[in-house]
């Protein structure tokens, strides 16, 4: 494994949205089993496929890796990679399930998507699966700078209609009033100076068996922000009545895939 430094050692807790993160890693509903089912293509598989193939024999920056298995698996074909995620208790977990998987060629670091502390020109691909690269025009340029030149950026990132019916019973909602966000990213992509783009959108049904399975989502997700199942009873109820099918509770599910190149 090749020895990429970052530039600084991290300081402070100065990232956005840290502190949810790192409740939501330390939730012991985070490891409750909860049961969903898609209906329709979603693009999550065709997404991961892709991003396998794109790693093959590659040094690679996942951006937003979380508790790092797919970062893993991307290591099994990739020359090297380096998984960087903003939550502490995230990379923690990353690391032993590093530490059980025998790779050499990975390792996790802490890392805000707006400052990635490596060198320009570092990597042949970035990934992000629902993380942060594309939803600023800070993380686009750090992006950018740390891609060789022909370097390739891959997400998959959540469209505006994802969970729609939720956000309005709720009233409240990460994507509720979200613009079009094939046209936002396309924007954002071209200010950053990516040139070759290809974005699809696929939207699917996802089921929830029980309001219960739902709840566990909502708790480890941010799809309603500030969700509480206690205070926030009276909308579960209502979901259930209007939502429920003899399959379970429906809700749509919006992807956008993006592929990008200089």
């Amino acid at each position: 494994m090749r020895n990429i430094e970052p530039l600084d050692q991290l300081t402070g807790w100065e990232y956005e949205d840290r502190e949810y993160w790192e409740r939501v890693y330390a939730l012991p509903e985070n490891y409750i089993e909860e049961s969903a089912v898609t209906e329709g293509n979603d693009g999550e598989n065709e997404f991961d496929a892709r991003a396998l193939d794109a790693c093959v024999g590659r040094v690679v920056l996942d951006v937003g890796c979380g508790d790092g298995p797919f970062t893993i698996r991307m290591a099994e074909r990739a020359e090297e990679v380096i998984g960087v995620d903003f939550s502490r208790i995230a990379i923690s977990m990353a690391r032993k399930n590093l530490a059980n998987s025998g790779r050499k060629n990975l390792r996790f670091e802490i890392a805000n998507a707006e400052n990635l502390n490596f060198p320009k020109e570092t990597f042949d691909l970035v990934t992000c699966r629902r993380g942060p690269v594309t939803d600023s025009e800070n993380s686009l340029r750090e992006a950018q700078r740390v891609l060789k030149r022909g370097g390739t950026l891959m997400e998959i990132t959540i469209g505006e209609r994802d969970k729609e019916n939720l956000t309005n019973v709720f009233g409240r909602g990460q994507m509720l009033g979200s613009e079009r966000i094939i046209a936002l990213k396309e924007r954002l992509l071209r200010e950053a100076g990516f040139r070759k783009l290809e974005v699809k959108e696929y939207i699917a049904t996802e089921i929830f068996p029980t309001i219960r399975d739902l709840t566990i989502r909502l708790k480890n997700s941010p799809i309603i922000p500030d969700f509480n199942a206690e205070k926030d009873k009276e909308y579960l109820e209502k979901i259930e009545k209007a939502y429920k099918s003899t399959k379970g509770i429906k809700t749509p599910t919006h992807r956008v895939t993006i592929i990008a190149r200089m």
